[in-house]
């Protein structure tokens, strides 16, 4: 327990994670669990306890919850859905210190003191401007990803944060969707609108991340290390995969897809 402890935090050091730190962590927790062989209460316990031990009282810890089930006509419970982006993203969630930002497709679940500053007032949109994302970007948090893709070299490297860049360019292959539905509140049940920039159903395009993964080692702007030479961990800015992400788009318009999109006409249903 202990080893596995000090390597996580000797991992989390050399990828340049410090006291005081925002991150917003993408994270598979099954490796830890091979590893470590513990229940899933300890090892999600001992994941969180290696970041909050690196990042301090001072730092935020930030971890997407997102649910699509709004999407499909259900009722968002901001106090109840659960994240379906995986066990530790839940963890935090339903921690007693935690608050999420209310979006009933892509909210958030923070622990620290700009948590509440980064949830406060931010728009209806998924990526757009005053989302949870630009907010991240304003205050250029780190970015980890943590234990995600053991064969690094098969799907490479992508975040969700890449499609708040995509918006932020205008791209061509994806297009603002709204969704109306029934938020609950507890005491309060209202009806609203909110939108994702998503593909077209036609032509479901999709990110090279090996292609992305090459183009941010190059520039040595994502920083990775492995646990147990074979779990990736890494770390980049909100400022940093912004330049890069942006400047790949600049250059080339479907640089970051695996095939360039269809010129028949799409369909937006």
């Amino acid at each position: 327990m202990l080893d596995v402890k000090k390597s996580i935090e000797e991992v989390l050091k050399k990828i340049g994670l410090e006291e005081g730190d925002i991150v917003l962590i993408h994270s598979d927790s099954t490796a830890i669990k091979k590893i470590t062989g513990l229940q899933w209460a300890r090892v999600l316990n001992l994941i969180n306890d290696c970041f909050i031990n690196m990042i301090g009282e001072s730092g935020t810890l930030i971890v997407p919850t997102f649910n699509w089930d709004f999407c499909k006509g259900k009722t968002y419970s901001h106090k109840t859905t659960p994240s379906q982006v995986g066990m530790f993203s839940n963890y935090v969630l339903f921690n007693k210190n935690s608050i999420r930002s209310l979006h009933p497709i892509y909210s958030f679940a923070g622990i620290g003191p700009a948590a509440k500053d980064i949830f406060s007032n931010i728009s209806k949109s998924s990526y757009g401007k005053n989302s949870v994302f630009h907010k991240l970007h304003q205050k250029n948090a780190k970015i980890i990803s943590f234990c995600i893709d053991p064969n690094i070299m098969g799907r490479g490297y992508t975040t969700t944060f890449i499609h708040y860049v995509e918006q932020m360019k205008s791209i061509d292959y994806r297009f603002i969707k709204h969704f109306s539905g029934t938020v609950n509140l507890g005491d309060i049940e209202y009806d609203d609108i909110f939108d994702l920039y998503v593909r077209f159903k036609d032509d479901p395009v999709e990110l090279d991340g090996k292609k992305i993964l090459h183009q941010l080692l190059n520039t040595r702007k994502l920083k990775r290390e492995f646990i147990d030479d074979i779990y990736p961990v890494s770390q980049i800015s909100c400022n940093d995969l912004y330049d890069e992400i942006m400047k790949m788009l600049y250059e080339a318009p479907y640089s970051l897809l695996q095939n360039p999109p269809k010129q028949s006409q799409r369909s937006v249903n």
